[in-house]
């Protein structure tokens, strides 16, 4: 298998696990005490392997830091779209503004470019991963707020995926970078989370523990390959692929927390399925 064809299967896996990851978040008794469940597995598993990889070059250390900056806003913000609009609206918002947003970036920061082929199978995606989100009914009660939460949520996925792409090319082994993220941010969520709900914390982790354990495992796996993806192939194509987290969340939503599917979003399944397939091809 070579490297292009290494980097798209190990977007999918982390598509998959990204939904499923969601899907627990929503489903959650509170959408920040999972997290901080979250946070605290991931760091605790990847800690032993800091005394295994190389470090860090110091150059390396503030993309790390900014990257970190940006992930913790986003959990807020995504944790905030998920209270008060349903999955299947906030969602696929939010993961469908990012492509757009991490191609404009790539060329800023990292000098990628898209074919015109890529440009018309990113609009495809864009087009059909908003559409997830559009009402079959009447607004729900917060909707503008639900759908500027995850607009800016997806502000922060094209800026954050950008950083972290520049971040794992630096370091000289992808692996020790992955793993610093891990630890400080997932020390960070605890600490921050922790303060933030500490009236009755303990009755709440509880309730949460769970399932905040096994979206911690997920949450190691989602971004782990995703992380290591970006350093195999150009960010945007890939940044796109990885979208296709929210066909697979509107399967789980449907399944699991009984939101609607229907025929829509299987046509918009189809056209995103075109669109990725035009972005791999070119």
């Amino acid at each position: 298998m070579n490297a292009a064809s290494l980097a798209v299967a190990l977007i999918l896996v982390s598509a998959i696990s990204h939904a499923l990851v969601s899907v627990l978040i929503k489903r959650s008794h509170d959408k920040l005490i999972l997290r901080l469940i979250l946070e605290a597995t991931t760091a605790t598993i990847a800690l032993p392997f800091l005394f295994i990889l190389p470090p860090l070059p110091t150059s390396v250390w503030p993309i790390l830091a900014l990257g970190i900056g940006l992930h913790i806003i986003y959990q807020v913000t995504q944790a905030a779209a998920f209270t008060r609009g349903d999955m299947s609206l906030v969602y696929p918002v939010m993961r469908g503004f990012a492509p757009a947003l991490t191609a404009v970036f790539a060329l800023l920061f990292l000098n990628e470019t898209l074919s015109e082929l890529e440009i018309v199978g990113l609009g495809l995606v864009v087009a059909a991963l908003v559409g997830f989100s559009w009402p079959g009914r009447l607004p729900q009660k917060g909707f503008a707020a639900a759908l500027s939460l995850a607009l800016f949520s997806g502000l922060l996925t094209g800026l954050y995926t950008v950083v972290d792409a520049k971040g794992v090319r630096l370091a000289p082994f992808a692996a020790s970078f992955i793993a610093w993220i891990f630890v400080i941010e997932g020390t960070l969520g605890v600490a921050l989370f922790a303060a933030w709900k500490h009236k009755g914390l303990h009755a709440k982790l509880r309730l949460d523990m769970q399932g905040g354990i096994m979206a911690g495992l997920l949450g190691l796996i989602t971004s782990s390959t995703a992380l290591y993806a970006y350093s195999l192939d150009a960010v945007a194509p890939l940044a796109a692929l990885r979208e296709t987290s929210v066909v697979f969340g509107a399967v789980f939503a449907a399944l699991w927390l009984k939101e609607p599917f229907g025929g829509q979003r299987i046509a918009l399944a189809v056209l995103l399925v075109l669109g990725l397939v035009f972005m791999q091809l070119a």
